[in-house]
């Protein structure tokens, strides 16, 4: 086989990452007072944050979320709002409600729910200036995931330490697993040489042959065992 017709093989690898990633926000509601005069149905929206790569948003339910009806509960639940990204995505979720000192005094066993991404919307920052709260946006397909009955809201004013000065601060933590590919390896992973004998004149006209360092190409199976050898990021 002449050299023109060996062809050398290409090789490259990936790395897929899968790392667990987890955060909290906090919604407080300053008026609790007022807030709980809206209507069944409408609801306290916090902004957009982030976990896990993702948008997410917090909705607070004063007096319920089913709209038939007034609720003698609270509800909340948790919207995923990733713009352009529609493809199913399971996450862990708890709520809990926080005392004057920063503890979680009141909450409910986390759970885990399927979320689809939702147009980002901030219902009540929309009709903050004419002092209105909002209803189910408009277009939203669906209540995320979350509790149609968070805690009783008798049962809520009955402990002083969840609402004082007329406040209350709701949380909401969340769990996710956070995924990301980036290149491992392409063709070349080292910079070892090896060193070979040169016809080059040293520059005084002795003809001293010199030595000349070349890369060395690993062969493919220590490629695949430095691939091996990498340590996750």
């Amino acid at each position: 086989m002449s050299a023109a017709s060996v062809v050398r093989l290409s090789r490259s690898a990936t790395r897929f990452v899968a790392k667990a990633a987890s955060g909290f926000h906090l919604l407080r509601i300053d008026g609790y007072s007022q807030a709980k005069t809206i209507l069944p149905g409408q609801k306290i929206s916090s902004m957009a944050f982030a976990v896990g790569g993702h948008s997410w948003r917090m909705d607070y339910y004063p007096n319920g979320r089913d709209t038939s009806a007034k609720s003698n509960a609270v509800s909340v639940y948790l919207q995923r709002i990733d713009r352009g990204q529609e493809d199913p995505l399971q996450a862990q979720y708890k709520f809990s409600l926080v005392d004057h000192a920063g503890n979680a005094a009141y909450e409910l066993p986390a759970q885990t729910g399927t979320f689809i991404s939702v147009p980002e919307v901030n219902v009540y920052q929309r009709h903050a200036a004419t002092g209105t709260f909002g209803g189910p946006a408009e277009g939203e397909p669906g209540p995320g995931c979350g509790l149609e009955e968070f805690i009783v809201k008798e049962e809520l004013e009955k402990r002083e330490h969840l609402i004082r000065n007329d406040c209350l601060m709701v949380r909401c933590d969340v769990g996710v697993t956070e995924v990301g590919t980036s290149w491992l390896a392409t063709d070349e992973i080292t910079n070892d040489y090896e060193e070979e004998d040169s016809d080059d004149d040293d520059g005084y006209g002795a003809g001293t042959p010199r030595r000349r360092r070349r890369r060395r190409r690993r062969d493919d199976g220590e490629y695949v065992k430095w691939c091996l050898a990498q340590r996750p990021r």
